[in-house]
């Protein structure tokens, strides 16, 4: 398989604009350095209709509260911590391996192997001191690889662009493809519901976030090994790959196709369910 297009030349400038991103809003927390002495105006909060629970300052780093999460990117793990009254730092890395069922179309036989890793850290806030929150954060490392065995039955035929083929029946048609995030870091922006550190007495709570990080479009590669052979109609005129230049430039097309349809995927999706343990 052709190597992955390496890293463009400006992922460092990214990353670092990135973690900048997430710094600044710690830096702009007004209850970061010391004791938070904003509570909530209750007057004004319930004549809007918002319950409101009797909330002490809160010190930053005084609790830590620990958690699973199940998500797109699998199950995981939260630490959180509070800031102040209404704001919260947040931990959480995710985790998953594993292969999809074969699939069979036009012909090909595909087998997908999955592996995701994922470190973030987001800022949350609060802004009706209850359990609805907006995130902003940051991957702090990103890394989603989706790797695919491509096989073609012997004798067997199948359908590439705008042609129909035949899988030789000695020396049957094979390949790989490949869908990678190349960049590591990136900034996120979620919404959701659940304090893990709730401000009243309860020790447990069940988190709910949604939003997206913005990843970049990922990388995809499609190549068939230049040793296999296809043949033309009813199976004659075989020929090994690497001497097709018609079958060559089918692949190439394809492969274009799919990386104009990835290209809005540089949004990443993140949806996590969770439970939290207050200490």
């Amino acid at each position: 398989m052709d190597r992955i297009a390496s890293l463009p030349r400006n992922s460092r400038g990214f990353s670092i604009l990135a973690v900048a991103f997430f710094v600044t809003l710690l830096a702009l927390q007004p209850g970061f350095c010391e004791q938070d002495s904003a509570l909530p105006d209750t007057a004004a909060l319930e004549a809007w209709g918002i319950p409101v629970t009797p909330i002490g300052p809160i010190r930053p780093f005084s609790k830590v509260a620990i958690g699973v999460t199940f998500g797109l990117l699998g199950p995981g793990v939260e630490l959180a911590t509070p800031l102040s009254t209404r704001t919260n730092l947040r931990v959480d890395s995710s985790f998953f391996s594993g292969s999809l069922p074969i699939i069979t179309r036009e012909g090909f036989n595909v087998g997908v192997n999955l592996k995701v890793r994922d470190i973030r850290a987001s800022y949350d806030f609060f802004p009706f001191y209850g359990n609805f929150r907006l995130s902003a954060g940051v991957e702090l490392y990103n890394r989603f690889n989706a790797t695919a065995g491509i096989s073609a039955d012997p004798g067997a035929d199948f359908g590439l662009g705008n042609d129909d083929y035949y899988s030789s029946a000695k020396n049957p048609l094979a390949g790989t493809a490949s869908l990678v995030y190349p960049t590591k870091v990136a900034p996120t922006l979620t919404f959701g519901w659940g304090n893990a550190i709730p401000r009243s007495g309860r020790h447990v709570a069940f988190p709910v976030e949604i939003g997206a990080a913005y990843t970049g479009t990922p990388k995809f590669n499609l190549a068939m090994n230049p040793n296999s052979s296809v043949c033309g109609a009813n199976g004659k005129n075989c020929q090994i790959v690497a001497n097709d230049p018609q079958f060559k430039a089918e692949v190439t097309a394809v492969s274009n196709e799919v990386v104009n349809d990835i290209k809005p995927a540089r949004f990443y999706p993140i949806l996590n369910v969770g439970i939290t343990y207050k200490f």
